[in-house]
């Protein structure tokens, strides 16, 4: 794969690197069996030709494999280069180097103070013999803490039956959670679960999602042109404008970059209309979501604590 192919595809190509680095650092077969299947999962999302998707599986599972560990990342980043002397070898040891860093950050910064995470389940200086139920297990358990990787992660992997049972429901809300907070390869990869699952409506409005969110989220535009608003839906226009002021309201201007699960369950409830929803993301500080998941129904019979 050429360097101009690699930069084309880069968000999907470093997904497939992050997605497999993830599950083990490991070269066993059924761990390379388990990646390519992931590689082929995310090319498709992605609307890949069959050809490159081929090439990926054989870089990522095979030419890149021998950056393992942690100390091999280290090695990768102290002989970075830049410009032209770059070659094509050492811009993808660059990428693996950066999933490998970036799975120590979910284990430096979520564990600290949470009992779902031991950090060692990220602990590359070291082989980790990988056992897909186990991994999917521990990736789960990162999740809960809001954090954007691993929860994409348990998307795929629900989706795929990789360590579980195949359950396109479960891996449609987890990647819904994540789309919300404006994570784009997880409205590619929901887009394509929805396709499987034979909701084509869905699958249609996430692909418009994703294509806006690429095209203006990373620049703050929060209003859509015109021109946009009349070449796409009105509903992804307005899931856009959800998605594009949580990330301005919320991510940046709290510095929450964690999802809060039961904020993004109060802006699905049925009972908000846009303005309530609106209303929830510009004062997100001041928690008045909370009282569309604090239930305010009295129950019917006492509760036994005592």
């Amino acid at each position: 794969m050429s360097v101009e192919m690699i930069y084309k595809n880069y968000e999907a190509f470093y997904s497939m690197v992050l997605a497999t680095a993830i599950m083990s650092n490991d070269h066993t077969p059924k761990m390379k069996a388990d990646g390519k299947r992931i590689v082929e999962f995310i090319g498709n999302a992605y609307g890949l030709d069959k050809e490159i998707i081929d090439e990926c599986k054989s870089i990522v599972l095979e030419d890149l494999s021998v950056l393992g560990l942690s100390k091999d990342q280290m090695a990768s980043y102290g002989r970075r280069c830049t410009g032209d002397e770059c070659t094509d070898e050492e811009i993808l040891l660059d990428i693996k180097a950066d999933a490998i860093a970036e799975i120590g950050r979910i284990a430096n910064n979520n564990g600290k103070g949470r009992t779902e995470i031991t950090p060692t389940w990220f602990d590359y200086s070291h082989y980790v013999v990988y056992h897909p139920s186990i991994r999917f297990e521990k990736i789960n358990m990162t999740s809960a803490t809001g954090n954007i990787v691993a929860t994409r992660q348990i998307g795929l992997l629900r989706a795929l039956g990789i360590g579980c049972e195949v359950d396109y429901e479960a891996a449609e809300r987890r990647l819904l959670q994540c789309a919300l907070w404006g994570d784009i390869p997880s409205m590619r990869l929901l887009a394509y679960v929805y396709q499987l699952d034979k909701k084509k409506d869905r699958a249609c409005l996430f692909a418009e999602i994703a294509d806006l969110s690429n095209k203006y989220l990373r620049s703050g535009v929060t209003v859509l042109p015109a021109e946009e608003k009349k070449a796409h839906s009105e509903e992804a226009c307005v899931y856009y404008v959800y998605i594009s002021t949580i990330r301005q309201d919320v991510v940046y201007a709290h510095g929450v970059y964690d999802r809060d699960f039961s904020f993004l369950e109060a802006l699905a409830s049925d009972k908000l209309d846009y303005f309530d929803r609106m209303n929830y993301i510009n004062k997100y500080a001041n928690k008045e979501w909370k009282n569309v998941t604090n239930s305010s129904e009295r129950p019917v019979k006492a509760l036994g604590f005592n």
